[in-house]
């Protein structure tokens, strides 16, 4: 079954909330104590021991750990050992220059994380175990949530409890079993994410849907603007970021929601999109440059597209190597940088012009089907069409109305 995660509004007293957040600063200072006694082990030894063993015996050694449900607390100890993991790779590729994984802000509320256990979900009420530990004698705490409606699941596989620093709201996460919807297609699509061209989506016959990520840069820009008065981390500051963020996430929602209807009238069963881990560290173009690509919503856009295909019985996949897709020849297989030239164009001596994106959808179409989309071609490909969309506002004041697609040849 599709498994897809779900953002829910907690609804609860304040003496709950009290609770909760106290248990996630509970999982706060058992994160930082494990650091701190990691560091320790290393300045007396010269070597850190980051085996489950090891780092059990310093739970054992932690007053806060009985502060929530003890099965959470070996989460907090796995995302420890994963911190390290990641370091010790970084670090063996000449990549980072610290000494060790940061500490968490003192106040900060870490995630609480439930898996399988410690947790019932019945409709809109949840039950949470909280350990039998915890000095202020309470074992369990019961609240309700919200979600969209048009969501409906089998099961509730996890369920992890995170504080909304923008909103100020502690949230709730449901990764939940969904019964895929009924797909008789055979179809295939191949989709390259970017920024100027947010997807590039290349379908059977050698056709490509462009989705503008012009009005997506405008609005980041504008707040980027607006933020640069303000004072970092202050509440204005704050609601600021938070305005941004909605805005982005409704033209992703919008966008991808397209592409999904697009890929059901064509009979497409299948998506493929390219492997973007590691893009922020294999990527750079300057400070500038870099700090716009690397705060991009790739993953989101991925994760939009994965639920939102799984409710409708699309597969989507991100396991196609990206590897030089965007400046090889999909006609004749030529691998030149220079072939890509200005405002995105695409052109090969051998004859081959495209679209630059366009010219890499095919490319991880090929990748993930180990056929072209594009047979007996000339060495052209018929204009794509672009499907762009315009909300008409990224101001402070945000009228009420949805933003309207503009769909046109280019």
């Amino acid at each position: 079954m599709p498994l897809i995660t779900l953002k829910a509004q907690i609804h609860a007293d304040p003496q709950i909330e009290a609770v909760l957040k106290d248990a996630m600063f509970c999982a706060t200072k058992v994160y930082n104590g494990l650091l701190w006694h990691l560091r320790k082990e290393y300045q007396e030894t010269g070597k850190v021991n980051i085996s489950r063993k090891n780092l059990n015996r310093i739970l054992k050694e932690l007053p806060r750990a009985k502060g929530y449900y003890s099965m959470s607390v070996q989460l907090t100890r796995d995302e420890v050992r994963e911190a390290y993991k990641s370091f010790f790779a970084l670090k063996k590729k000449g990549l980072v220059q610290h000494e060790a994984p940061g500490f968490r802000r003192k106040g900060q509320l870490s995630p609480l994380k439930y898996v399988q256990s410690g947790f019932k979900v019945e409709g809109d009420k949840v039950a949470l175990s909280l350990g039998t530990g915890r000095e202020d004698g309470i074992r369990e705490v019961t609240f309700r949530i919200s979600h969209r409606p048009d969501v409906k699941y089998e099961r509730v596989r996890e369920l992890s409890i995170i504080y909304d620093k923008v909103s100020g709201r502690i949230e709730a996460r449901l990764v939940v079993e969904v019964k895929a919807g009924e797909n008789n297609g055979t179809g295939r699509a191949a989709v390259d994410i970017g920024e100027t061209v947010l997807m590039a989506c290349a379908f059977d016959d050698g056709t490509v849907v462009l989705y503008s990520g012009r009005h997506i840069k405008a609005i980041r820009r504008y707040w980027q603007k607006v933020r640069s008065s303000l004072k970092q981390n202050s509440r204005r500051w704050k609601e600021m970021t938070h305005r941004e963020r909605r805005q982005v996430e409704h033209l992703l929602h919008i966008s991808t929601s397209h592409l999904i209807g697009e890929c059901m009238r064509r009979g497409v069963k299948e998506i493929a999109i390219g492997d973007l881990n590691g893009i922020r560290e294999s990527v750079d173009y300057g400070d500038r440059l870099n700090q716009r690509l690397h705060a991009w919503p790739y993953r989101k856009v991925i994760n939009m597209l994965r639920y939102k295909g799984a409710l409708v019985g699309i597969i989507v996949r991100d396991d196609i190597s990206e590897e030089r897709t965007s400046i090889t020849c999909h006609a004749c297989g030529r691998v030149m940088s220079s072939n890509r030239r200005h405002r995105g164009l695409y052109a090969c001596s051998c004859g081959w012009r495209a679209q630059a994106d366009v010219n890499g959808a095919l490319n991880i179409y090929e990748r993930a089907y180990k056929v072209s989309p594009v047979k007996g071609s000339s060495g052209r490909v018929a204009r794509p069409a672009v499907v762009s969309y315009h909300l008409g506002w990224h101001g402070v004041a945000e009228p009420k109305h949805e933003g309207k697609p503009l769909c046109a040849s280019a």
